[in-house]
């Protein structure tokens, strides 16, 4: 593709992006209005008021957003975490949690936290139309899956030594510490919106994961037809490593990713002047297999099947079940 051509693709796929999380946003405006009379007359009709329904901003990467099916056919329906059909995290909530999603598969990151991105999220949060979200000031908690993508793709391969030394162990920590750097500027982003609605930033919890020991078998998404990926197996052919090694590699960088998230969910590591980063890590490491077997088994390298997001939605159930009982 000539460079003119590249170009205008960026530009339109940007704005159909953008687009989309207008679109999101007005969507979840709706929600809310609809919701906040239909409990204003039901609650005129019964002595005891239902329970507001969680209300969560979610952003993040193909864990949250991911619009293909078991057979890597796109849909248009996320049947991710987040997704907004089947049986994921809104339909396995009762109360059902309403969602304003930002989420967009295959962001790192750094792309994720952009200026725009964080201009926009920051509107959001403190929007003054009291309509925004159902508690009147801004989203109960914020959910995120991020840095995935930070380190698998085309790029994993800067991270990995040639022929037999494995994960190359200084270059692989310089890019936990821009993810790590990446969530703290979320928090960041957190305490900002909440100081602009002089609430406490604790009324804005935090929930990230750890993704899972995804298998380096070469399968794409869209397999047989390649659509996206693969993510890991081309790096490890390139650099010498075998199927076996890749699954000792695979492993390694994912227990680093883990541990870097949890220096920050019990507050070892914080923003200057903070005692706590209010996030709550959401234990996912386990919940798939290590095989292409169903239910619970890898659909990819790095996407599980249906079944296996809705194992992983009901970690984040549990989570936000302990954080808020009786709202979801």
């Amino acid at each position: 593709m000539d460079p003119t051509a590249r170009l205008k693709l960026e530009i339109d796929l940007r704005d159909a992006r953008r687009q989309e999380i207008e679109a999101r946003i007005e969507a979840h405006n709706l929600t809310v209005r609809r919701a906040a009379g239909g409990n204003q007359r039901r609650n005129l009709s019964i002595s005891a008021p239902r329970p507001i329904p969680l209300d969560l901003l979610a952003i993040g990467d193909s864990w949250f957003e991911y619009p293909l099916n078991d057979d890597g056919i796109i849909t248009g329906v996320n049947q991710a975490i987040v997704g907004e059909t089947g049986t994921q995290l809104q339909s396995l909530g009762s109360p059902p949690p309403t969602i304003l999603s930002y989420a967009l598969h295959g962001l790192a990151t750094t792309a994720m936290l952009s200026y725009e991105r964080q201009e926009s999220m920051l509107r959001a949060l403190t929007d003054p139309n009291t309509t925004q979200w159902h508690n009147g000031t801004t989203a109960d908690a914020i959910l995120v899956s991020a840095g995935g993508d930070d380190i698998v793709g085309d790029q994993f391969a800067i991270y990995l030594d040639y022929h037999g030394a494995g994960l190359n162990k200084a270059r692989f920590q310089a890019l936990l510490a821009s993810v790590q750097a990446s969530y703290l500027d979320l928090f960041a982003l957190r305490d900002t919106a909440a100081a602009e609605l002089k609430i406490d930033p604790k009324r804005i919890p935090i929930f990230g994961h750890c993704y899972d020991y995804a298998i380096p078998n070469g399968r794409a998404a869209g397999w047989p037809v390649t659509l996206s990926g693969p993510w890991l197996k081309p790096s490890l052919d390139f650099c010498g490593y075998d199927y076996t090694e890749g699954l000792k590699i695979v492993q390694e960088a994912l227990d680093g990713f883990r541990s870097t998230l949890l220096d920050l969910a019990s507050d070892r590591i914080t923003l200057p002047g903070r005692t706590t980063n209010n996030f709550i890590l959401v234990e996912t490491v386990g919940t798939l297999t290590r095989d292409i077997v169903r239910p619970n088994g890898w659909a990819n390298e790095l996407h599980p099947y249906s079944e296996g997001f809705t194992a992983l939605a009901i970690r984040f159930l549990v989570a936000l079940r302990a954080q808020f009982p009786g709202r979801i």
